[in-house]
């Protein structure tokens, strides 16, 4: 059991007085994520659409290498020569995948924005940022026989970090010598970049000696240049190559180059008062809206009720679209005479009303008869927001695919100015897709996950539970002959005081005679077991939440995943634990390559999410190795 809790804040469910006529609907969502600016009372919680269950992190892409191997002759009367070596070769690779030793602490610390070293040879990726590390380039050398007799590593790092306001950037580059063999001891590693049309690498060259020993690191920095005009944009591909050779000898071509994967975008094109800058495009863009407390945030908090109440989701499960032309045609179909349903002017309530549409005019999406909407009037009360749905009845009618909000013009303003903002922070341009992070101060009296289904889902008791996989090869490594299958990715669940039923493991999953001939091939006597990322106790069933594990080790025993389902499971019965409340629970299976059928380990999180939107750790993020007791055998392949 987790200790005892002290200090919490009480619970509450603030209601403001419904006005006449109307039928008041609170909002029921929550999630915890902190305000981007100060929110008032602090008995108003704060809500996002930026979902922890949801959330985005960093993204990456494969090495994409132009060269395979690339052999020249050693030159008459050269050192390799005279050794014996008549040809020298060169090839690129990403190295071998290794197991990081993770903790708790390195799982909570662990910089997103970092390059992914369980996985090497992979691009890492965010909105203005790109990486790589894990980059070999071996170096052989070869006698008339075709035999090796010498052998060299290079090890390759690299990475760049845009401006949304600048069309120039630079590289930092790392080459460090990682192993020598036979008559190969030392090296001379060239570097030189270069970028596709509409860019200029403006520095190639990030250092000017070489002579490299084991051991030996050499790091500098290349730049490069984008100019735009107004209006303008270019997307290229930035490339990579290396002229590898033994100390003295001169490679006349690069013989290791590749490409990075995906393409940078400089552009002088959002418009409005922005300047050009540049961004990584196929990284979707998330753009921040907040209330920033009662004075001007209707608008917004109208649209996180949008954005979480109707099937659509916009701007959360469902991109939206920038689009630059039409906008006076969008506003006019949702809010104007275009509508087959008048907005009717509500200014005895709220002084200078206006209509604020989402999906706002700005986007594709936008333009849907208002007629289709649902008429929303948002009203701050003691306890944060509350929206009143304009015939609404008793339930919302999800069905709808927008909403025409009663706001003042300053609060509709305000939002604008965000999303505005927003697209010139996030180089969002015409035809970019984006999401979109709504946080408000929200009157609710349901935990963050309760008031979500993400698509995929099933309902587990009175909360849900998610399990996502991903393709391998085949479904048994050892076997390439078996088929190609499915692997366990991760697992959330959002838990409530109803726990839904679970069911026993079975079955020949993936990875189950990888496990088994693992176990035969080590001479061990231990149980094998089938994992539930999602304990069945918690309600956690189906194939895709199964993963090969030792019984004793990793499934049972002292400090094993059981100990913390455990706190999960003792955690819903208590009192202090309301009909409202709710434990984010997650489990993440980590692999050491893409073909692995049986993870090294999962991470293991929870937290309980109140009703009125207050957050308490059950536990911290911890690191389950996938070994048996004594953790001399790791099952993961």
């Amino acid at each position: 059991m987790h200790g005892i809790r002290t200090g919490r804040a009480p619970k509450r469910r603030a209601r403001s007085t419904v006005l006449t006529g109307l039928t008041a609907l609170a909002l029921v969502l929550t999630t915890a994520v902190t305000s981007q600016a100060a929110e008032p009372p602090p008995s108003a919680a704060t809500t996002s659409s930026a979902t922890k269950a949801a959330g985005t992190g960093n993204e990456t892409s494969p090495l994409t290498a132009e060269s395979g191997e690339q052999c020249t002759a050693t030159a008459p009367g050269s050192k390799e020569r005279r050794a014996g070596a008549v040809e020298s070769c060169v090839t690129i690779a990403p190295a071998p995948a290794k197991a990081e030793p993770r903790t708790g602490l390195a799982a909570t610390t662990a910089d997103v924005g970092s390059c992914d070293i369980t996985n090497p040879g992979s691009y890492s990726y965010e909105r203005f940022s790109y990486c790589v590390t894990g980059i070999n380039i071996t170096y052989i050398l070869r006698n008339d026989n075709g035999v090796e007799i010498g052998r060299g590593t290079l090890a390759v790092s690299t990475g760049g970090d845009l401006s949304p306001t600048a069309t120039t950037w630079s590289e930092q580059v790392t080459v460090t010598m990682t192993s020598a063999a036979g008559d190969v001891t030392a090296l001379d590693a060239k570097f030189r970049p270069s970028c596709g049309a509409g860019c200029t690498a403006t520095k190639t060259a990030p250092w000017y000696k070489s002579d490299l020993v084991v051991g030996g690191s050499l790091t500098g920095t290349v730049t490069f240049s984008s100019p735009q005009t107004t209006g303008s944009s270019a997307s290229f591909l930035t490339s990579y190559a290396m002229y590898v050779t033994s100390p003295g000898a001169t490679a006349v071509d690069p013989n290791a180059s590749w490409n990075n994967p995906r393409q940078i975008r400089c552009d002088d094109a959002v418009g409005g008062t922005s300047v050009a800058g540049c961004a990584i495009p196929s990284f979707m863009a998330e753009l921040p809206m907040s209330t920033q407390g009662s004075d001007q945030g209707a608008a917004v908090a109208a649209y996180l009720w949008a954005q979480r109440n109707l099937t659509d989701r916009w701007g959360l499960n469902t991109p939206m679209t920038r689009s630059t032309s039409g906008i006076a045609d969008r506003t006019s179909s949702t809010c104007g005479s275009g509508s087959s349903k008048p907005f009717t002017d509500a200014s005895d309530l709220i002084p200078t009303d206006t209509c604020a549409q989402f999906p706002f005019a700005e986007v594709k999406e936008g333009g849907t008869d208002g007629a289709q909407c649902a008429e929303l009037i948002p009203h701050y009360g003691t306890g944060g927001w509350v929206i009143f749905e304009l015939g609404g009845g008793a339930s919302t009618d999800t069905s709808q695919h927008c909403v025409r909000a009663h706001v003042a013009a300053a609060d509709k303003d305000f939002a604008a100015g965000q999303l505005e903002d927003g697209f010139a922070s996030q180089r969002v341009i015409d035809a970019d897709q984006f999401k979109l992070g709504l946080t408000a101060s929200i009157d609710g009296s349901h935990a963050e996950c309760l008031g979500i289904s993400p698509q995929g889902a099933r309902p587990a008791g009175n909360g849900w539970i998610l399990n996502t996989t991903e393709a391998v090869p085949h479904v048994n490594k050892n076997d390439q002959t078996s088929a190609a299958g499915s692997r366990a990715t991760k697992a959330t669940a959002c838990l409530g005081k109803q726990l839904g039923p679970g069911s026993e493991a079975g079955g020949d999953i993936t990875g189950w005679q990888d496990a088994a001939d693992y176990r035969t091939a080590h001479g061990l006597t231990e149980q094998l077991s089938r994992c539930h990322l999602i304990a069945n106790i918690l309600g956690g069933r189906i194939s895709k939440n199964l993963t090969p594990c030792w019984q004793v080790g990793m499934n049972t025993g002292a400090g094993s995943m059981w100990d913390y389902e455990e706190q999960v499971r003792d955690e819903v019965p208590l009192a202090s634990f309301g009909e409202d409340d709710a434990i984010l629970y997650e489990v993440t299976p980590t692999y050491l390559s893409p073909d692995s059928t049986i993870p090294v380990g999962v991470t293991m999180s929870a937290e309980i999410q109140r009703e009125d939107g207050s957050v308490e750790q059950l536990f911290p993020t911890v690191y389950i190795a996938n070994t048996q007791t004594g953790g001399q055998h790791n099952l993961g392949n």
